[in-house]
């Protein structure tokens, strides 16, 4: 039997004039509770990867999605939670957040720092494509 995969966007957000990464804490009610992630989420049917980026990132933090980069793309093949997940660059000016209902806590931190707080995964992700070289170009 094909394994079924869900695609999805993720969204790597630095605040140009802070200079630091969005990361976001899931809500104790969603899925991976407690963890530290890239808002984002699943692409709808019919829908292009970009507007998904836009459409979740304006529904977990607010900001309006203007300019985007693709950085990597990330597989997940766990039998519980097989993926695609294309990362993207969204640079923002915007320093207040409106959170979801998906998240509980927003922190605007250094590379160093983020690193500290999302999971494995998400670091691998972030070295196995050069994503912190990219970051530090745009800084």
């Amino acid at each position: 039997m094909a394994i079924q995969y869900y695609v999805g966007a993720k969204a790597i957000i630095f605040n140009t004039k802070l200079k630091k990464l969005l990361v976001l804490k899931r809500s104790v009610y969603d899925i991976a509770a407690g963890f530290w992630e890239n808002a984002g989420g699943k692409k709808e049917v019919g829908e292009t990867l970009e507007d998904s980026l836009k459409r979740e990132v304006q529904e977990e933090t607010g900001i309006e999605v203007n300019d985007f980069y693709y950085l990597y793309t990330s597989v997940n093949n766990e039998k519980n939670n097989p993926y695609f997940i294309i990362g993207y660059f969204v640079p923002t000016e915007k320093e207040d957040i409106e959170l979801s209902f998906e998240h509980v806590e927003y922190r605007w931190v250094s590379i160093e720092e983020y690193l500290e707080l999302v999971d494995m995964t998400i670091r691998h992700d972030f070295r196995n494509s050069n994503v912190l070289e990219y970051i530090k170009k745009y800084n």
